[in-house]
């Protein structure tokens, strides 16, 4: 029997906007996504977004794509995760996020930061985390810092390609010396995956974590409620960051299989309203904080 996550202890820190539908959560993290790249051009004159690959990311970037904003122009993308494969293959996120997002919105090519699976995976990373050096070292910073990173989590609780068991949790905060980006062989996939480093990861100004349906309810529920070790749970690498954090989910990741109320509000399996740690419906926009895979395959 499916347990809510909101029935536990929640992990310190943690946010979570929920969405009615898969189709909701993306329009409502759009707003959101919109929201911080226009306080990161107001702060800084551009906005430094890192995308994730996956269906629940896709369907937000389709909604990117239709929603009229100005300020592509002032946009550089850089990429999560990559999967070691050419940029035009149906399994890469960059051909995804291209042809859902990148394709419509005017943000130079010169601005688009691609993980280059083609490449042998060691000297694609080297050449990722040159990159994230020079990112870091025009904004004077010992790490570079992302405005905003998307991230989707996986059944069995992985994120970008961090997968359980994965040597780069060893040192989740690794020195200011990097790695930024780096090679992981993932023997449960039996392939090699590009990946920006937990110390990267942790290091941004704020963080989406986009969890869509049941299945992945047991391992949001370990995540957030739980506490495991982060061997066995690397999406925990998001707990106690010094950015801003939100889980934007649907009713059947939060409540597995929960029922609803006559007013059409998620209800508990014992028919009691949730509660517990902070949640907000929908999504408005917000201010920036100023300084401060796949299903295993597909969903992150």
């Amino acid at each position: 029997m499916a347990t809510p996550v909101t029935g536990a202890a929640m992990a310190r820190g943690a946010v979570i906007r929920l969405a009615p539908t898969a189709e909701a959560l993306a329009r409502a993290a759009g707003s959101e996504v919109l929201a911080v790249l226009e306080a990161a051009m107001a702060w800084r004159g551009e906005a430094h977004p890192a995308l994730a690959g996956g269906r629940t990311p896709e369907a937000l970037y389709r909604v990117l794509a239709s929603t009229p904003f100005e300020g592509w122009s002032h946009v550089h993308v850089w990429f999560g995760d990559e999967r070691t494969v050419p940029a035009d293959h149906a399994d890469s996120n960059f051909r995804m996020a291209h042809d859902a997002l990148l394709a419509h919105v005017p943000i130079p090519v010169t601005q688009v930061h691609r993980l280059e699976g083609e490449r042998e995976p060691s000297d694609a990373a080297a050449r990722y985390d040159d990159a994230l050096r020079q990112l870091a070292q025009r904004q004077e910073r010992p790490r570079p810092t992302l405005d905003l990173v998307l991230l989707g989590m996986g059944a069995d609780a992985h994120t970008a390609s961090l997968f359980p068991g994965s040597p780069l949790l060893a040192a989740p905060d690794t020195a200011d010396a990097g790695p930024f980006a780096a090679a992981v062989h993932v023997p449960a996939l039996a392939t090699w995956r590009l990946t920006l480093t937990p110390a990267t990861l942790r290091a941004a100004r704020t963080t989406f974590v986009l969890v869509s349906g049941a299945d992945k309810h047991p391992a949001l529920r370990r995540a957030l409620a739980e506490s495991p070790a982060l061997r066995d749970a690397p999406v925990t690498l998001l707990h106690d960051v010094p950015g801003d954090v939100a889980w934007v989910v649907d009713p059947p990741a939060l409540f597995g299989q929960a029922s609803t109320g006559e007013d059409g509000g998620p209800r508990t399996e014992d028919g009691g309203r949730e509660g517990g740690p902070r949640r907000e419906e929908g999504g408005g926009r917000r201010e920036e904080r100023g300084l401060s895979d796949d299903q295993a395959t597909s969903e992150s």
